[in-house]
């Protein structure tokens, strides 16, 4: 079985094309190759013009976010105090010592 060289232009135009049409089959078809050579070459391009991911949190992002996150926690356990202080002032006077 003979390997096939496709030339880069080929490729390109081959990528334009897969973007216009909705049938990938039918343009391998008409142009004379197989399916595989329009995906690979199109994974490639989807994967070289994709941004690469910043650090999605900087510095000063992170400076900000770790005090919020201790005052969330004083100010929940300052709840659940509350709510205990109410439940064991409710006992209407009776002892809790049997």
């Amino acid at each position: 079985m003979k390997n096939r060289y496709y030339n880069p232009e080929l490729k390109e135009r081959a990528v334009r094309l897969s973007y216009q049409r909705e049938n990938i089959k039918e343009l391998a078809d008409e142009l004379g190759i197989g399916v595989e050579r329009i995906y690979k070459p199109c994974k490639a391009a989807n994967s070289a013009t994709l941004p690469k991911p910043e650090n999605p949190m900087p510095d000063d992002a992170l400076e900000v976010k770790r005090p919020r996150k201790a005052l969330k926690e004083k100010e929940l356990e300052q709840e659940i105090l509350k709510k205990a202080v109410h439940i064991f002032s409710k006992s209407d006077g009776r002892s809790m010592d049997p």
